[in-house]
């Protein structure tokens, strides 16, 4: 690897982002199967879409993921929850 490349490359795994991500929320008994819910992850930033039915959900949704990203110390840039409730 140059050193142009490290300085310049790619900071975030975004394949590696979005794997944690899912399964996250996959795991977590409290908000599995729950509603329509896409995760994408560009240039370190984690967006959230689709709709669930309670603010909770939502809130969950996110946390599971924030948690999930710190404990494996992954580097990510933001989340962006974009989550519709109703």
């Amino acid at each position: 690897m140059s050193l142009l490349s490290r300085w310049f490359g790619p900071k975030y795994n975004d394949g590696q982002l979005l794997a944690y991500a899912q399964t996250a929320v996959a795991e977590d008994p409290l908000v599995s199967g729950v509603g329509n819910v896409m995760i994408n992850s560009e240039r370190g930033v984690i967006t959230i879409t689709g709709r669930v039915q309670r603010t909770s959900e939502k809130d969950r949704i996110e946390g599971a993921i924030r948690s999930a990203l710190r404990a494996t110390g992954i580097k990510f840039e933001r989340i962006v929850n974009d989550l519709q409730v109703g």
